[in-house]
Parts: structure tokens; sequence; C-alpha cells
């Protein structure tokens, strides 16, 4: 460095030597010996390298972990050597999954300052330079299936139009993965009639302690509707991408506020019957949770709708004649909550007069005289033809 004169010192008070120019740099290295720390009682060893110039001093070293590039803790190594710290592990934690990073400081020396007549204050400005090398700890642990079948609430009397919660909890594996759901609907014989995943529903994640593995929660909120009753819900863990272990609840009953899809039928296809013919059976159906009862169905005729027919699914017409002509009412009705829903349907029965049909069968006996032609009888009537013999014994 320059040697500065009394005169100069004197005119800027205080010189600041900044040798950053003149140092060169420190190579930091750090290793883990082995590569992968096993949990429990095992030896991994960090080893922060390092080179030094002649005239540079090495001040101090430091290993510092971060946990998601946030400082968490900063340790002193175990040993030092010339050109190289070390920290060792010999029993190896969950907590021990962070991100090292060693830390060297270092300074050159600048020249010298020559004091005359009087004392000034010298300060030099020592530069520290900071060299890093990154390492990553990490371990791996496959998910398992969640712990249970999906909570929801309310968890009973749900009906047409609630909000239903479901939770799933469970370990989703190291590194995080997450819980993915799907809605089933199914008719009544639990045939699956939609599927609606959910995917973007969040998993919030804890770290599990001495297992390495996070354990997750997720939440999914629907509004019931009729078509969710006997739907089921799944939860599936999804780890780095790939669909694992599910669970799946029960089906699921949803209360209708209403009496819904009532038909009525008949157990003939014949468009109209013939008085006279055989009874015949009416059938009555509807959707609606809870069901429609057997004493829940009631029937009427249309013109008379004061009088009941019959209760049940079912009504029988035995006397098929002309005047039973009507359309038959079928009036579905349920209960629930201390309300009533009904809702009806009709089918129209025609009876019709018997028509009976007579044809003339002519006579094949031969007659030698000529005689006049037989005049015909109107069509419907019988006609009965006797031999001359028949008429000449009466």
């Amino acid at each position: 460095m320059k040697e500065m004169t009394r005169i100069e010192l004197q005119k800027k008070n205080i010189i600041e030597l900044d040798c950053h120019d003149c140092i060169d740099s420190v190579t930091v290295q750090i290793q883990a010996t082995p590569s992968e720390g096993i949990l429990g009682p095992s030896s991994v060893q960090l080893r922060c390298s390092y080179t030094a110039v002649t005239g540079e001093i090495v001040t101090g070293v430091n290993i510092q972990a971060k946990i998601n590039g946030q400082q968490s803790d900063t340790y002193q190594p175990t040993a030092s050597l010339t050109t190289s710290a070390l920290m060792q592990f010999s029993q190896i934690a969950c907590e021990d999954e962070k991100e090292y990073m060693c830390q060297v400081a270092y300074a050159g020396s600048g020249g010298s300052i020559t004091e005359s007549s009087g004392v000034e204050n010298i300060s030099i400005k020592e530069v520290t330079v900071v060299n890093t090398f990154h390492l990553s700890i990490m371990y791996y642990r496959n998910p398992e299936e969640p712990d249970s079948v999906p909570s929801y609430v309310p968890s009973a009397g749900i009906e047409e139009g609630n909000n239903v919660v479901f939770t799933c909890t469970g370990n989703v594996g190291k590194p995080q993965g997450k819980f993915r759901w799907v809605r089933y609907r199914r008719n009544s014989q639990g045939v699956t009639q939609q599927e609606t995943p959910y995917e973007s529903e969040t998993t919030t994640a804890v770290l599990m302690p001495g297992t390495c593995t996070f354990n997750g929660t997720s939440q999914l909120t629907l509004k019931m509707e009729q078509l969710d009753n006997n739907a089921v819900v799944r939860c599936q863990v999804v780890y780095q991408g790939a669909p694992l272990d599910l669970k799946q609840t029960n089906p699921i009953n949803v209360f209708v506020n209403s009496v819904r899809n009532v038909q009525v039928t008949k157990d003939s296809s014949n468009p109209t019957f013939a008085e006279g013919a055989g009874p015949i059976t009416l059938t009555c159906k509807s959707d609606g949770n809870p069901v429609v009862t057997n004493t829940g169905y009631t029937w009427y005729k249309e013109s008379n709708t004061s009088v009941t027919l019959g209760t049940g699914p079912s009504y029988v017409i035995n006397n098929v004649v002309v005047n039973e002509t009507d359309n038959y009412i079928c009036v579905a009705q349920n209960s629930f909550n201390g309300q009533t829903f009904n809702m009806n349907n009709s089918i129209h029965i025609q009876i019709d007069f018997t028509t009976t049909t007579s044809t003339t069968t002519p006579s094949t006996t031969a007659e030698s005289s000529p005689t006049a032609a037989p005049q015909l009888p109107p069509t419907g009537m019988t006609v009965i033809i006797k031999s001359n013999s028949d008429w000449e014994g009466n």
C-alpha cells in the first residue's frame, strides 16, 4: 500500500483503505459424508473446505441452516483445521432436514503507516468477503391411505339445499402430497350416474415429529341436491402426481323437500278395454326421501275426487263396465320434519261396449222349381233356414 504523508493525513483527517480489489476470492465448498442422512443413530459429517492465498487471514467459519429459504439456525464447527472446518451429526432427526450453508469470513492486510510529530488515528476498513455453498439433506417417505373414511357435518338429517363439509386427514408423505376429492352420484341400485372430481381443494399439512412425513387435512364443501341421495364422496392421496390409496363415505342419505316423478301405469298395453273384460290393475310409483309408504298412496276418480277409491301403490278395477271410464288419479304423499309433501299423476282408462258381429250362412239345398230369391235380413240378425220336409211336418 502507498505510504501516506502527515500532511495528507491531516487534510483528509481519516483515510479509508479499501482492499477489495487486492484480495483474491476464497473458494468455499461444503460436502456431506455420506450424502444421505439416515433417520436415527447414524453419522453424517459436514465438511466446509476453503482455500486462502498468502496475505489473507480467515477470521471466522460458521454453518447456517435454512428452512424454506428462511434462516433457522447457525452452527459453529465442532473442529477447525487450516483449510477446513467440520460439523458432525451422530443422531439424525427429522429436524435436521434443512439447507446448510458454509460461510467463511477472511481479510487481507494493507500497507503500513509511519507516524511523525503528533498522533493521528488511522482507520483501516477491512473488507470481509463471504462465499457460500449450499447442501440439502432430504428425506423421502411414501404416504399412507387416509386415516379413516371422510367425516362430514352435519352427519345426519341432511336435507336438500344443506351445505355439508367433508374432512379428510392422513399421512400425505414427504415431500408433501395432497388429497383429491371425487363425488359419485348413484342410483338406488348403487350404479354410478355421475362422477365429479375436485382438484383444487387445499391440503394443509404439518410435519409429524419422529416420522419425517407430513400429516395432511383437506376439506370439501358441497351443497346437497336430490341427486346426492345415495351418493358417496371419496378422498384419495395424490403423491408426486400419482393417485394412491383412498377411502370413501358410506352412501349419503339426503331428504328431499317434495315427492317427485309420480308415474301411473296399467297392466295392459291396450289403449281401450271391452266391457266385461278381466280386472284392470293400476300401479303408482314415485321418487322421494323419505320414500312414500304403502299408505301414502291414495286413489281417486277425476269425476269425483271427494270419494277415495283405495290406498296403496296398486288399485284394481274389478267391475269393467262402460261407466267406469275415467281418469284415475294417484296421490303420493310423505312427511319430513313436520312438513307434508304430495304430488299426483293420472291415467285415462277407456271402457267400451262389447260389439258382436253375426254373418249369414246361405243354404246349399238345390230347388228344382223356380222360386223367388229370398230377401236378406238386416246385418246382425240371425237367419234360420228350414227344409221342405220340416215345413210339411208342421
